[in-house]
């Protein structure tokens, strides 16, 4: 496990160190290769030639005067004065040898040097000043160009600015007298990093090159800590937004280094500069600290993390209140304490690896920020090498800490979908169990309520009136126990969106009139009035009848449960296109914190309220997803013991619906499932009513009616069963859509204008038969022989008009399910003609493989292959479906041919004529039953045998598929009697044919074209619409 990592480790590395390496070779591009270097103070240049790209180091030997600033002191006219001897020293390096050694921090002196330049260069050339002492002023020619901080060589006059700074020098001199004065008042000063001289566009072009590099970084960490920011705000996560100060103080730490970009943006003294530098470490290293104890809690000693927080924050104190002077002398403390950072992290680094987390990206990001700190300090104490910027390690270990990150937050979100799933899977199972125990609990509770109220009906024995109280008791508990294992059921099929809707125009006055007719028998003595406050003239709503029953009922039973006196008031009003029903009663109310979550399951008021009443708390959950299924929304307001409002919403029905008798709803006349609207209920309810059963969604019905109104009722009717509805209004409009469009059923009204019902009938049964497409007759005469007509033309079956929509749907269904049905048997019957594989087909080809195999083993692996291709297509699955591609069909008639062709040899031939491109869709089994046909009864049947030709080809939108053959032929008698019923018999290829020409009629429309003459052959072909596949 160990070698892995270990070998990430190591390619890691050495790919960094590649592109570092890469990098620095880049760099020397940008130096002149053979550069001349100063001796005795002279720089000869003359017969040197600069380039727009390149520089050189101004290093060797130069002239110094330590203690003494050469122009700064001549006065006003910037002349060189009289000064102490001069040395001659090594630049770049340090000045501290030229000075005695004291206790004084404070030094100044002046570096001069001579350039002597090619007189034709017109040029203007440039310097760029990385670093020297904290105070310098460049002179040239007595000229002063460019200065950063003032150099004096007074500590009063002295004032510090340390940041790189460009000379631009004009061109028109053959001589540069270079002259740089430079005081220092802390630590080590002189010129401490080399100086590039060249021209101005190519010390600008670097210094470019330079910055930019800092600033693409800076960019990168400040994306980095603006995602850390706003993704802390989403999930409230410490570590994120210790990860983005982090990111926040490492930027600082890269505009403070190098270039100091910071330092030249914005000018803030000598002083505050430092502070800032030693303040932005600390937080670099706070933040770093408090990183990873998030990251890593249980591995971060309790006790450490404390300690080393107040450590750094009495230093960060000490930093802003102390003089810089002071604050310089600390820098070894900055040290101790940013090396017990690294230690905190190592260690907790050290634990995961141990306990075997997959923090490898976390450690190839520490990795690449340890090599960075690597050759920024060997860079820093080789006077030789510049402070050059590089960011790329950087970067990659920002890359692998972003991998990490996001591992260990894909691996979160793994585990909570696993956690999910198990909680899933949990619920389901509780749901399961649930709904089991319901039904396994319901038929002896039912079976203990009706034997007890046998007892409370048996006049011949009756009970004593203190035991009967008892009895009646004993079968409300029980009736409720019912209604609650309901409940159950009803919640389950919610949640798992089993319960369809019937959606149709329903009257909300009759629906309110019989629930709250219903409602009466439960207020039980209680001084309650119940009050419908609707408009005669109020729309119909688009709903389930008898699930608005139900939620009704659920709510007004809810309120009569918690109002023990004033009113309940059910009303409706339109709000645009929705119509808004409110039950409001004058009861106890609900607590304000119980109203967030009164809709959820298994949830009441309060305990107290929950074990007066009884119940799951499942009424006003099912109530919200019936509402909320319909498309509407349910609201609820409540002050606490003055009233309780619920509002729910279902939308308007479209147009004007059919008028229709309206009869008030009431216990006796309910035409849906009693028992099921009462779920929520309390009390027995002794009447139901059968239920019509739900349709096989999917067929697809063609409407014919000359009356859009009647077109608009039926199909509404029909499609909430999950029919496809098409609707015609005339029949040669029928007659179109049943030429384009497959059709389970028909449904026409008799009496049209032009053309009858009857007539349309006739025209249909010229092209499919009473099983192929059913038709259903709507008509307002049932006389006998009106009914006689229908059935002669061919109808399947008839509905009265007007027409009852229970009666419809019944009928509706018994076709559709017999036109399915048929379907499956003609599709079924295919495949089993194609797997009753003849003995004598069988026993031959075995013999011809056993023979094969003692003569030519290689044609009897190749005869077996296709053998085993023909048995394995031929009880294919796929012959039970509808529809199969072109080359699977053809896949079984090559096996197939190949077989009779090893056995017949000589005496059959077969051409393929196969137009390449077709990819389409045909009925399974409907080539090779006919090429059998044609080898077999065509060609095999005498001596010489002959040819079969097996032909695709696409005619335009059609596709032409033929097997002729050259065989014996068939006369006029045979021929007209083929697709004949009289023709079944135990024949194969009769029965075979029927079926073919049979599915072709009931998938396309189109018959089998046989042609054929005595003694000239035969020709069978058949073509399907071209439908890419």
């Amino acid at each position: 496990m160990l070698k892995r990592p270990f070998i990430a480790i190591v390619v890691f590395i050495l790919f960094i160190t590649a592109v570092r390496l890469v990098w620095m070779d880049y760099l020397k591009t940008m130096d002149y290769p053979q550069a001349p270097a100063a001796q005795e103070g002279v720089l000869d240049l003359r017969n040197f030639s600069f380039t727009g790209h390149q520089t050189l180091q101004l290093k060797g030997e130069w002239t110094f005067y330590p203690s003494a600033l050469l122009i700064s002191d001549s006065g006003s006219d910037n002349r060189i004065v009289k000064a102490a001897p001069a040395e001659k020293v090594f630049v770049p390096d340090l000045w501290d040898g030229y000075f005695p050694q004291d206790d004084s921090a404070f030094h100044y002196g002046t570096y001069r040097l001579l350039i002597r330049l090619d007189p034709e260069t017109k040029q203007t050339l440039g310097m760029k000043i990385s670093r020297i002492g904290n105070a310098s002023s460049v002179y040239v020619n007595g000229q002063l160009l460019a200065s950063s901080g003032h150099p004096s060589s007074d500590p009063g006059t002295h004032r510090a600015q340390n940041v790189p700074y460009t000379v631009t020098i004009p061109a028109g001199s053959a001589t540069l007298d270079l002259v740089i004065e430079v005081s220092h008042d802390a630590g080590k000063g002189g010129i401490e990093r080399p100086i590039r001289f060249g021209t101005a566009d190519a010390i600008q072009q670097r210094n470019s090159l330079l910055a930019g590099l800092q600033l693409l970084l800076c960019v990168i960490l400040f994306i980095n800590a603006l995602y850390g920011i706003v993704l802390h705000f989403l999930s409230s996560s410490k570590g994120l937004i210790y990860f983005a100060f982090f990111m926040i103080f490492t930027l600082f730490s890269v505009l403070i280094s190098d270039e100091r970009l910071l330092f030249q943006w914005f000018h803030m003294g000598d002083a505050w500069e430092i502070k800032i530098v030693y303040l932005t470490y600390i937080g670099v290293n706070v933040f770093m600290c408090l990183l990873i104890s998030s990251l890593f809690p249980s591995h971060v000693p309790k006790s450490t993390m404390p300690a080393i927080a107040v450590c750094w924050t009495l230093y960060a104190l000490f930093i802003l209140i102390a003089p810089s002077s002071y604050i310089q002398t600390t820098s070894k403390l900055l040290l101790v304490l940013g090396l017990a950072s690294v230690i905190l992290g190592s260690h907790a680094l050290r634990k995961a690896i141990q306990q075997k987390e997959d923090v490898i990206f976390l450690l190839l990001a520490c990795i690449g920020i340890g090599v960075n700190i690597l050759w920024a300090a060997f860079m820093h104490f080789s006077s030789e090498n510049e402070l050059i910027h590089y960011p790329f390690d950087l970067v990659f270990a920002l890359l692998a800490f972003a991998a990490f990150w996001f591992k260990r937050f894909f691996h979160a979100i793994d585990q909570s979908l696993l956690l999910a799933g198990k909680l899933q899977l949990e619920d389901k199972r509780k749901d399961e169990f649930l709904v089991n125990t319901s039904h396994e609990l319901r038929n002896p509770l039912q079976g203990i309520s009706t034997m007890l109220q046998v007892i409370l009906d048996d006049q011949t024995h009756p009970v004593h009136p203190k035991q009967q109280e008892r009895v009646e008791i004993i079968k409300k508990v029980s009736s409720r126990m019912s209604f609650m294992l309901d409940d159950l059921i009803d919640i389950t099929r919610l949640k798992e969106q089993t319960i369809p809707l019937e959606l149709r125009p329903v009257r909300l006055q009759s629906v309110i009139s019989g629930v709250l007719d219903m409602i009466k028998v439960m207020v039980d003595g209680k001084p309650i009035r119940l009050r419908a406050d609707i408009d005669d003239a109020f729309p119909a709503v688009q709903a389930d009848e008898q699930r608005v029953i139900q939620i009704l009922f659920n709510l007004l039973h809810n309120a009569v449960k918690f109002t023990d006196k004033g009113a309940i008031t059910v009303r409706a009003v339109r709000k645009g296109l929705m119509a808004e029903v409110q039950v409001e009663d004058t009861g106890i109310g609900i607590p304000d914190e119980a109203l967030l979550q009164i809709f959820h399951p298994y949830e009441q008021a309060d305990n107290q309220l929950k074990r007066a009443s009884g119940g799951f708390g499942l009424g006003l959950s099912i109530c919200k997803q019936l509402v909320e299924l319909h498309g509407g929304t349910i609201t609820v307001e409540s002050s606490l013991g003055e009233r309780t409002l619920f509002r729910f919403t279902l939308p308007l029905a479209e147009g004007n619906p059919v008028e229709e008798e309206v009869y008030p709803l009431s216990i006796t006349n309910l035409s849906v499932s009693l028992d099921k609207i009462a779920a929520t209920a309390d009390m027995p309810v002794e009447t139901a009513f059968l239920s019509y059963a739900s349709a096989a969604p999917g067929c697809r019905i063609l409407i014919v009616d000359d009356d859009a109104v009647n077109l608009n009722v039926l199909t509404q009717t029909l499609e909430t069963e999950g029919y496809v509805i098409d609707a015609a209004t005339s029949p040669e409009q029928a007659l179109a859509e049943i030429k384009r469009q497959r059709y389970d059923l028909v449904i026409t009204d008799v009496m049209m204008p032009h053309m009858s019902g009857y007539e349309l009938t006739e025209l249909i049964r010229e092209r499919f038969n009473l099983s192929e497409l059913p038709i259903l007759l709507l008509t307002a005469r049932v006389r006998t022989e009106d009914i006689l007509t229908g059935f002669r033309v061919g109808a399947n079956d008839y509905v009265k008009k007007p027409v009852d929509a229970w009666e419809l749907k019944a009928r509706v269904q018994a076709l559709t399910q017999l036109k399915t049905s048929i379907d499956d048997r003609l599709r079924m019957e295919s495949a089993w003609l194609q797997s009753q594989i003849q003995p004598h087909f069988l026993f031959n080809t075995l013999n011809s493989i056993a023979a094969l195999g003692m003569i030519d083993f290689n044609k009897m692996q190749t005869l077996l292959d296709e053998f085993s291709n023909y048995l394995r297509l031929s009880f294919d699955f796929k012959n039970a479906s509808p529809l199969v591609p072109l080359e699977h069909e053809l896949s079984l008639v090559r096996s197939y041919v190949y077989i009779e062709k090893e056995r017949f040899g000589s005496r059959l031939t077969v051409e393929w004529n196969i137009e390449s491109g077709i990819d389409i869709l045909i009925p399974p089994l409907s080539i090779q039953p006919l090429v059998e046909n044609s080898i077999k009864h065509g060609l095999l049947s005498r001596n010489r045998g002959g040819t079969v030709s097996v032909n695709v080809r696409r005619l335009s939108e059609i596709v032409d598929i033929s097997i002729v053959d050259d065989g014996d032929g068939m006369d006029k008698d045979y021929l007209s009697q083929l697709l004949t019923h009289s023709n079944r018999s135990s024949s194969r290829s009769g029965i075979g044919l029927i079926n073919i020409n049979r599915r072709l009629m009931q998938q396309f429309g189109k018959s089998l074209d046989i042609q054929s003459s005595l003694e000239q052959g035969t020709r069978v072909s058949f073509q399907i619409p071209y439908q890419k596949g």
